[in-house]
């Protein structure tokens, strides 16, 4: 079980770090949008009317013509940057106890029935659906990338980045349920404490 353990805290490092980048990603994809954002219904605005008019020659002319030819791909990249920040972001959640729960029993049992919960849980549900959705989302990307397939946008981004997203981030969160699982099992056989609590809801 010590063994099994080690291997459950490496698999939480690596959550860890794809945490931390998803955090960046949430500041990088608002930094974009507030640009997007900015150029596109004030600057783009005034280098238009200027440009239209005469009045505004040499480099703002220039950066005029750059935002419009690759104003699409800013929001190819919003997206890529979401599609990563939601990804990477759902193994440490996992990790942390945070996702979302729709359960009626949970809060009223004990710690102990609590594990069995989050066992069966992951064993029947859980890693299934990790495993099929990667089944299903990696050729996906495969495709994507083998083709160079392009955004539908004019002059966009190539759409593999955020298509791989989806493989690379069930694979992740299957590994950080396989994680949970080792606990699970640590916690029953050994009395192992998870690094998390249960937080009851106020309602």
């Amino acid at each position: 079980m010590a063994a099994l353990l080690a291997i459950s805290r490496a698999i939480d490092s690596i959550s860890r770090v794809f945490g931390v980048i998803a955090t960046w990603l949430v500041l990088l994809a608002a930094l974009v949008s507030a640009f997007n954002a900015f150029a596109r219904y004030s600057v783009g605005g005034v280098l238009y009317v200027g440009q239209k008019l005469g009045i505004l020659e040499g480099p703002l002319t220039w950066l005029f013509n750059l935002y419009r030819d690759n104003s699409n791909i800013m929001s190819d990249l919003q997206l890529t940057m979401f599609a990563g920040m939601v990804m990477f972001g759902a193994p440490w959640t996992l990790r942390m106890n945070e996702h979302v729960r729709v359960d009626l029993v949970y809060g009223s049992v004990s710690d102990r029935a609590r594990l069995w919960i989050d066992l069966i849980g992951g064993l029947l549900f859980l890693v299934p659906m990790c495993v099929v959705m990667i089944y299903f989302t990696w050729p996906w990307f495969v495709e994507a990338w083998t083709s160079n397939e392009m955004s539908s946008n004019a002059g966009g981004m190539p759409r593999w980045p955020a298509k791989l997203c989806l493989p690379l981030g069930f694979a992740l969160v299957l590994l950080q349920g396989i994680s949970e699982l080792i606990k699970c099992v640590a916690g029953l056989t050994t009395g192992y404490v998870r690094g998390h609590t249960y937080e009851k809801p106020v309602q």
